[in-house]
């Protein structure tokens, strides 16, 4: 079943004209399905793939200009979907640790966040979190710098290279020494 819509994504010049909401409603239908089950396994939680597939629609609508037909449309939602719980992982990591190292309130946490672990697990994390930071203060200033980007903003290698102006390979043989170096701080702590 092809509806307006459907056709007017394969012709991108004409989304924004022939799409109505109506047609997109179709879509919106033939897709949902299909959307919630693959968000759903990545996500692992009913009511986070629930809200993920809500805005995997409404970027798709705001977005309905800038798909070029490269594609058929369902790999395109699946793409947003995909990236949505890419985005939804990452935010959650980092506000765990944001959490764990003091730099945010329980109180701004996401209502979507897992269940808080035992006070004991909780303190203990923190600490070991607070231990990894004081070893890597014994960092060069580099090393630091992209310990701390990789782990705590996981950015990508490439990212943290462009960051730092540093090629991909300075980024890796810094990482594995700041590693090597935590590691064995760590070791030393009696952490592991």
């Amino acid at each position: 079943m092809e509806t307006a819509l459907t056709t007017a994504l394969q012709a991108p010049a004409q989304t924004a004209a022939v799409a109505t909401f109506e047609d997109f409603g179709v879509l919106v239908r033939q897709h949902q399905r299909r959307v919630y089950r693959v968000i759903s396994l990545l996500v692992k939680d009913g009511d986070v793939a629930d809200t993920l597939t809500q805005e995997c629609f409404l970027r798709a609508y705001q977005h309905l200009g800038t798909f070029r037909g490269e594609c058929r449309v369902e790999t395109w939602l699946l793409r947003i979907a995909v990236n949505l719980v890419r985005d939804h992982v990452k935010n959650r990591r980092a506000s765990f640790w944001r959490r764990l190292v003091g730099l945010e309130d329980a109180d701004t946490v996401s209502p979507i966040a897992a269940p808080h672990p035992s006070p004991e697990r909780a303190a203990l994390a923190r600490a070991e979190v607070q231990a990894v930071l004081a070893a890597t203060e014994l960092l060069s200033p580099q090393q630091r710098a992209v310990f701390l980007l990789r782990f705590v903003e996981e950015m990508s290698l490439a990212e943290i290279a462009g960051v730092l102006g540093l090629r991909v390979g300075s980024v890796k043989a810094q990482l594995f020494r700041a590693l090597g170096s935590v590691r064995q701080t760590m070791k030393e702590q009696q952490w592991r």
